[in-house]
């Protein structure tokens, strides 16, 4: 478990190093907003396409080669990001980002849950609640990284992503390859226990809760941009302080999967005062309580799905969201952008609020916290 872990910190730390800024930095290049939310797009229909190909490959043949294919595909995406030679080359990068990330989307996750020996919801919530406690903090250093490199050099940021890369395709070296239990199942049975795990109710809650926090992710540079540029370090400080904090705040007050839509609804709030504020405190402090507020739902949320899925296809099962996630935000990606362009940051916030409330009213229904008890299995 150690090495899955390290192996998801160097990840995390890699992805922050350009992560951080990203968005300001593709701006001050001179592409518009909406063409960063066409590359958005872009990235997570390549992770759609690619999500259930790599969850399969891990499932059923090698834990390893998935990792590894994934790592290399990502390290040549930031290569053409730092050779930035045309927009079309850029949006082949997300292309190619894209399945490099569906390639460890699922995986990555699957390596420390399938080592959990419970099917209870609220205890596999807590593990993803531990692995987004690690990614915050390796986002943390990443993002000081990826600051420094930019003040210096900003296609730098590409360059300190590829090193932490490196690093991690080293650890997955490491590892101890395994074929999965389940690589003599015939391709129909397979095809269908995948199936029925993605079909239910807290399958849906979970891909709303991740693509909730589309209009933040994507804005949240600007907003804070508006102030200065040590401003939007003081934000990613922010949005990775809230990442290390969440997991705390759902141990401490005992948060449950039951409270799924409190804590939606709460959501709801910190976005609209991060949206329509323009004070430096209020902004500040709205976007720690959402990015807080978020992880504990993405927690509760990936608790109550997991806990009906059964270790062999739980690689397939977690793309399978994620490319289900992904399909959502390749449509709400260019909303927001263009909601953002045409009416103003805080309207483009508004889009989130709305898949929030969505979230909050599916969570009412009993098949929710009913289908925890399912495990779906041979």
């Amino acid at each position: 478990m150690r090495r899955a872990y390290a192996f998801i910190i160097l990840s995390s730390a890699g992805v922050a190093c350009f992560s951080v800024i990203d968005v300001v930095y593709f701006t001050t290049l001179g592409y518009s907003l909406a063409f960063v939310g066409l590359m958005t797009a872009a990235f997570n229909a390549a992770v759609a396409a690619a999500e259930v190909p790599f969850a399969v490959l891990f499932d059923r043949y090698s834990t390893k080669l998935a990792l590894q294919l994934g790592n290399l595909i990502r390290m040549a995406a930031f290569t053409l990001f730092f050779l930035n030679l045309d927009p079309a080359t850029l949006v082949l990068a997300q292309v190619l980002a894209g399945i490099g990330v569906a390639a460890t989307s699922g995986t990555s996750n699957a390596l420390v849950v399938n080592q959990i020996q419970s099917g209870n919801p609220d205890r596999l919530a807590s593990a993803f609640g531990r692995i987004g406690y690690l990614m915050a903090g390796a986002g943390l250093l990443g993002g000081v990284v990826g600051i420094l490199l930019f003040a210096v050099e900003p296609r730098a940021i590409w360059l300190g992503a590829i090193g932490f890369f490196v690093a991690a395709a080293a650890v997955i070296f490491g590892f101890t390859d395994s074929r999965a239990d389940r690589a003599e199942e015939s391709w129909g049975d397979y095809a269908r226990r995948a199936t029925r795990v993605v079909r239910s109710s807290s399958a849906l809650l979970l891909v709303l809760a991740n693509a909730s926090a589309v209009a933040p992710f994507l804005l949240w540079q600007l907003k804070f941009d508006v102030f200065s540029l040590g401003f939007v370090l003081v934000g990613y400080v922010i949005l990775n302080g809230a990442g290390l904090l969440g997991p705390i705040l759902m141990a401490r007050f005992r948060i449950r999967t039951a409270h799924v839509g409190i804590v939606a609804l709460l959501n709801i709030l910190a976005l609209a005062v991060f949206g329509l504020s323009s004070d430096g405190w209020a902004v500040g402090v709205s976007f720690f309580v959402h990015v807080m507020l978020h992880v504990v739902l993405v927690a509760l949320a990936s608790g109550l799905f997991h806990s009906g899925v059964d270790n062999s296809v739980r690689a397939t099962a977690g793309s399978a969201i994620s490319l289900a996630d992904s399909l959502v935000v390749v449509v709400l990606a260019p909303l927001v952008g263009w909601v953002g362009q045409t009416w103003g940051i805080g309207w483009g916030i508004g889009v989130s609020c709305l898949t929030y409330a969505a979230v909050a009213a599916l969570s009412r229904r009993r098949s929710i916290t009913d289908a925890a008890g399912d495990r779906v299995s041979a």
